[in-house]
């Protein structure tokens, strides 16, 4: 089953959140299961940063920071507060897909889970299924698992966002790309065939919108391919004469972005073009 999307549509993609009667069975699943096991139902999995991880014959040892919005009704009025905690949780029996994980950089910087998901997977295993952003899915099969929960600072929350960024990894783009103009959006998605479609639209041999911004997101097509190492779409855009130095609305070229995304192989694609256009 391949996950949806979270909090934007997405054809031919499905959740067991989505599934008729899930919460009947999360329900029945919390009241039946192991203490342990139906901690992981109440856990906040939104937002949540993966701290460490570690795989070893069948054990999982694995930590994530959490943070809860509490409002507190004052005096002076509403007031908010950020709780933090750290969740160490130690499965055992454990088996996780895909298995080999480090091809999801869940320790990169701006790495968060988007959803966790509880079901059953045998009569005495269960799964968890967390979806992760912007890298992917990684479900864990387990037998037994270990829940503790400690209080941490904001500080070492905040020290996890200075962590190195990942390079692009995932399955399929970040939820603004939805939403981006159709040049931009096939660029993202590596849809060649559809960035091909969409630059005739544009009516032109010379294509002079080839460099566009965005106007939401300010992303020209080749800082939209860049940002998800799509390598088919760039070569695209470089040889109907996409600028290698376009600048996006926060001043960054293709190349910065590249960089900044470990996108290796589109450092590689976009550092030849600027040395061919020098």
């Amino acid at each position: 089953m391949q996950w949806s999307h979270v909090n934007w549509p997405s054809v031919g993609y499905a959740s067991i959140e989505d599934v008729s009667g899930y919460a009947e069975h999360l329900a029945r699943l919390v009241t039946d299961a192991p203490p342990p096991v139906a901690a992981l139902a109440s856990i906040v999995w939104d937002g949540a940063k993966v701290e460490r991880w570690t795989a070893t014959g069948g054990q999982l040892e694995t930590a994530l920071l959490v943070r809860n919005d509490e409002v507190l009704d004052t005096d002076q009025g509403l007031w908010r507060r950020w709780n933090h905690a750290r969740v160490s949780l130690g499965f055992r029996g454990a088996t996780t897909d895909p298995s080999d994980t480090a091809v999801l950089d869940l320790l990169g910087g701006d790495v968060h889970v988007l959803r966790g998901e509880l079901a059953h997977a045998a009569p005495d295993a269960w799964e968890l299924r967390l979806l992760v952003s912007p890298t992917g899915e990684v479900s864990i099969t387990f037998r037994d698992v270990t829940v503790s929960v400690t209080s941490v600072s904001e500080q070492e929350w905040d020290a996890l966002d200075d962590r190195p960024l990942h390079g692009w990894r995932g399955p399929f783009a970040d939820g603004w790309v939805d939403w981006a103009t159709p040049v931009v959006r096939a660029a993202a998605l590596g849809d060649v065939g559809g960035l091909s479609l969409e630059l005739q639209v544009l009516g032109s041999d010379s294509h002079p919108d080839l460099d566009a911004l965005d106007p939401r997101w300010g992303f020209a097509p080749l800082h939209a391919a860049a940002w998800f190492d799509r390598v088919g779409t760039a070569e695209l855009l470089l040889d109907l004469g996409a600028r290698v130095d376009v600048l996006d609305s926060e001043g960054r070229s293709p190349l910065d972005l590249a960089r900044a995304r470990q996108a290796t192989r589109l450092v590689r694609l976009l550092e030849a073009a600027s040395s061919t256009d020098m």
